[in-house]
């Protein structure tokens, strides 16, 4: 409960932020000569942009109080449709405009002989923030590699940001009021304040938290296994579910910061080692992390996340993972071994074949360890395989789950084909929504 009322909250704050430069125009100057209604629209259409824009750096600062109601995940697929979103009113801003009798070439064309900074800037503005959002919804299709991309959506922001608000001075409609410029000077702090916390202090606040690699594991399922070990200080303490974002190099500044799932239990000793699994998906894990040797330096950045059945207790739970979204699963797993816990667990595991089944090994040690039932099911199995084929279905699921199917938790991580999959089957199964908690490790 408590949870649900910060999350109200939280969700009021960002909510009053989007609509604070809209509702103080309306009273700041209520003396102002009457526009044309479309005029008055775009003008609303683009403070509402400009406010969505700017809370997009909120979504993703890893403020742990905003972020613990609803998921680091969950944000960032916030952050990604608020961002189509505000797009969309930015749009509206101009296109309103025109239709209202400002002449297009104007806006349209940043040479025009009738263009001032004013429409440059709003010009530019858009150009760019299409540019932020082309190449966010079509990175892997265009090759882009993250690295590079997560540099380049920061400062493609900054300057969409840093645009609008000279823009917006430069028309001085709605900046004559001294509270309309004490707004955009608070936005600006925001954003500023923001950029700061994330890019700046958080990386400070790392320096002296380093980590070394102790093994660099070969996986099943072309994945690997980096343990590592806190230098210095006492690491951190984790709910098994939980990820971390990770970046290798001399220092924690800088390109390439990567949330990956720890896949070691979570009770850990002050001190002791913490485990990622990492499949290679290209770029940084599959360059870079086969690389990595034994004493080479890590940075790490967390936990974060709220995909943890400490967060979820139950009588027993369903595990469903796909691909290395098995990892937080076998965490939990791991965990329950740990702590001698004797609840059942089902788990289903999802792969295309048998070498995919990342941590296969591991999971069926820990069947004897716990009350683990394991259920691998592969969509292209070799023909010798001996356990369930094709996808999880409601039949598969039905033949394992008990009838008492309420009073179990499900915990589900894996790709979206998974994730979408399942939001039929589980209600075919009974499932109450309330008892399903899911992540999607691929979030970014």
């Amino acid at each position: 409960m408590i949870l649900i009322v910060r999350g109200i909250v939280w969700y009021g704050l960002y909510l009053f932020l989007i609509l604070l430069p809209l509702m103080t125009a309306v009273v700041a100057n209520p003396s102002r000569i009457s526009q044309p209604f479309l005029v008055e629209a775009a003008v609303g259409a683009g403070f509402v942009g400009f406010a969505l824009m700017s809370m997009e750096f909120a979504l993703i600062s890893r403020i742990e109080a905003a972020a613990q109601p609803f998921g680091e995940d969950s944000l960032q697929l916030f952050h990604n449709l608020m961002g189509v979103t505000a797009l969309g009113f930015i749009l509206a801003h101009p296109i309103m405009l025109v239709i209202a009798g400002y002449p297009a070439n104007c806006w349209l064309n940043p040479f025009a002989a009738c263009a001032n900074l004013a429409t440059r800037t709003a010009f530019f503005s858009i150009l760019i923030l299409l540019l932020l959002i082309a190449s966010s919804i079509w990175r892997k299709r265009l090759g882009i590699k993250y690295e590079i991309w997560y540099v380049l959506h920061g400062l493609f922001a900054l300057i969409v940001i840093f645009f609008a608000l000279v823009h917006i001075v430069m028309i001085g409609r709605y900046t004559s009021a001294p509270i309309m410029k004490i707004i955009w000077v608070l936005y600006a702090i925001i954003v500023l304040s923001l950029v700061f916390w994330y890019k700046i202090w958080t990386p400070l606040t790392n320096w002296n938290r380093r980590w070394e690699v102790v093994e660099n594991k070969v996986e099943r399922g072309d994945a690997r296994t980096l343990v590592l070990k806190p230098v210095g200080h006492d690491g951190f303490h984790f709910s098994p579910g939980q990820f971390a974002w990770i970046k290798s190099g001399r220092t924690p500044f800088g390109m390439g910061q990567h949330p990956i799932s720890l896949s070691s239990q979570g009770d850990v000793e002050p001190g002791g080692n913490v485990a990622f699994t990492i499949k290679n998906l290209g770029d940084w894990s599959g360059e870079e992390v086969p690389a990595l040797r034994q004493g080479d330096r890590v940075w790490l950045d967390g936990p974060h996340g709220v995909f943890t059945m400490d967060r979820e207790q139950a009588m027993g739970y369903v595990f469903i993972g796909g691909g290395i979204g098995i990892t937080p699963l076998y965490a939990m797993c791991q965990t329950m071994v740990e702590r001698e816990d004797v609840r059942p667990v089902i788990l289903f595991y999802g792969a295309r074949d048998e070498e995919n089944l990342t941590l296969y090994e591991e999971l069926q040690a820990l069947t004897t360890q716990m009350n683990l039932t394991l259920v691998p099911v592969l969509s292209n199995p070799s023909e010798d395989w001996q356990g369930e084929t094709g996808y999880i279905t409601v039949d598969i699921m039905k033949r394992y789950v008990p009838r008492q199917v309420k009073w179990f938790k499900f915990l589900i991580c894996g790709p979206e084909p998974l994730m979408d999959a399942l939001e039929e089957v589980l209600p075919a199964v009974g499932v109450p929504p309330q008892n399903v908690l899911t992540e999607r490790f691929d979030m970014v």
